[in-house]
C-alpha cells in the first residue's frame, strides 16, 4: 500500500507521457517523409517534440543539431518528472542521472581523443546539468586532447581509473569508453543498494542486473568471435557485477576453445533459452547484437508492467524514451541519405 500511495501520482503522469510516444504507424509515416525538413515538421505534430523543434530553421537541421534537440527533449522529461517527484522518487532520479552524465562524458571523450573541441552545444543543457552534477561540463566540452579531458575531471570518481589507463600507455577510445561503462555500472549498482528503499531496490535490481548480464554476454561473444584475446584479457573487459550470469559461467565462456563450445556453454546459462529461442529454432552461433535490444525491450517492459508503483516505472519510461530517440535519429538520417521507407523500417527492426 505504501508504494501505491507513494507512486500513484507520478505513475499517472508517466502514463500520460507514455501516451506521447510515437506509434509504429507514426514511425511508418515519418520514414516516408521526402526530406529532413518535412520529417521535422512531422515531429512538430507530436507533443513530445513540438517545443524543442519550434523555431528551428531548415539550414540548422544537420545531424548534430537534431540529436541535440532530441536529447533536450529527454532532459526536459527528466526535469519535469524531478519537479513533480517526491523525496523517495528523487533518490532514484538522482541515481539515474549518472547515466546522462556518463553519456555526455563519452561524447566529449570521442572528440578529445580526435583532437578537437566537442561540437556539443552545452549552453542549451547547462541549467539542467548544473542542477544535478558536480562535473565541469564547460571544461569537458572545451577539451581538445586527452590530457585536457583528464584535467577537466580531476576531483571526480572518474579521474583516477582513467588517469591510470593513460599512465599505462593506453589511449584508445574503446578502452576509455569501456572503463567509463564499467565505472558507471559499478557506481550505479552500489548506489542502488545504498540509496534506495527496499521496494525500489528490488524493483530496479532485477532489471539493472539483467542489463549488465546481457551486456557482458554480448561483449564475451564479440571478443570470442572477432578478437584473439586471452581469457584473462576478456574478463578484464566485463562489468564486475554478477546477477543471473555467474562469474564462473563468464569465465567458462571466456575460456571456450571454439564458437561451438561457447554456444554450448551459453545455452546452459539462465539466458540460453531466451537467446537461442529468439534467434529461431535453436540456431547455432546467433548474432547476439541483433537480439540484444529485443531482449532488453522485454526486460524493461516486464519490469515497468510488474512494478508500476515503484521506481521501475521511471526506469522503464526513460529506457523507452531513449529507444524512441535512437529510432528517430536513425529514421531522419535514412531520409537524409534518400533511403526508401521500407529500407528505413528494416533498419529500425534490425538495429
Amino acid at each position: 500500500m505504501g508504494s501505491l500511495i507513494t507512486y500513484s501520482a507520478i505513475a499517472a503522469k508517466l502514463a500520460a507521457m507514455r501516451g506521447h510516444f510515437l506509434t509504429d504507424d507514426e514511425f511508418s509515416v515519418l520514414a516516408g517523409m521526402e526530406n529532413v525538413p518535412a520529417a521535422v515538421e512531422y515531429l512538430k505534430s507530436s507533443p513530445a517534440y513540438r517545443d524543442v523543434f519550434s523555431g528551428v530553421e531548415n539550414e540548422e537541421l544537420h545531424r548534430s543539431k537534431i540529436e541535440e534537440l532530441l536529447w533536450h527533449s529527454l532532459y526536459g522529461d527528466f526535469s519535469r518528472l524531478f519537479r513533480f517527484a517526491n523525496g523517495t522518487q528523487r533518490k532514484f532520479l538522482d541515481l539515474y542521472f549518472l547515466h546522462f552524465e556518463i553519456d555526455v562524458m563519452k561524447r566529449c571523450l570521442r572528440d578529445a581523443v580526435s583532437g578537437k573541441r566537442s561540437d556539443l552545444n552545452f549552453k542549451s543543457f547547462e541549467p539542467f546539468f548544473r542542477k544535478h552534477s558536480h562535473l565541469d561540463f564547460t571544461a569537458l566540452t572545451d577539451s581538445e586532447d586527452l590530457d585536457e579531458y583528464l584535467d577537466s575531471i580531476q576531483n571526480t570518481p572518474y579521474y583516477g581509473p582513467l588517469k591510470d589507463l593513460k599512465d599505462q600507455g593506453i589511449t584508445s577510445l574503446s578502452e576509455f569508453e569501456s572503463a567509463l561503462d564499467i565505472l558507471y555500472f559499478i557506481r550505479f549498482w552500489k548506489s542502488l543498494k545504498d540509496q534506495l528503499s527496499k521496494d525500489d531496490r528490488e524493483a530496479i535490481a532485477d532489471c539493472a542486473g539483467e542489463k549488465i548480464d546481457l551486456l557482458n554476454i554480448e561483449w564475451l561473444a564479440r571478443a570470442k568471435r572477432h578478437y584473439k584475446l586471452s581469457a584473462d584479457a576478456i574478463m578484464e573487459l566485463l562489468i564486475p557485477v554478477w546477477h543471473r550470469l555467474k562469474k564462473s559461467q563468464a569465465r567458462e565462456l571466456a575460456e571456450a576453445p571454439s564458437i561451438e563450445e561457447f554456444d554450448r556453454i551459453l545455452k546452459g546459462t539462465r539466458y540460453g533459452n531466451r537467446i537461442f529461442r529468439a534467434s529461431g529454432e535453436q540456431q547455432e552461433n546467433p548474432e547476439l547484437h541483433s537480439l540484444f535490444r529485443a531482449l532488453l525491450d522485454a526486460v524493461y517492459s516486464k519490469s515497468g508492467r510488474n512494478d508500476p508503483y515503484s521506481a521501475a516505472a521511471l526506469n522503464s519510461y526513460f529506457y523507452f524514451k531513449e529507444e524512441e530517440i535512437r529510432k528517430i535519429i536513425t529514421t531522419v538520417e535514412g531520409i537524409r541519405y534518400s533511403l526508401g521507407s521500407s529500407e528505413i523500417l528494416t533498419c529500425l527492426a534490425e538495429s
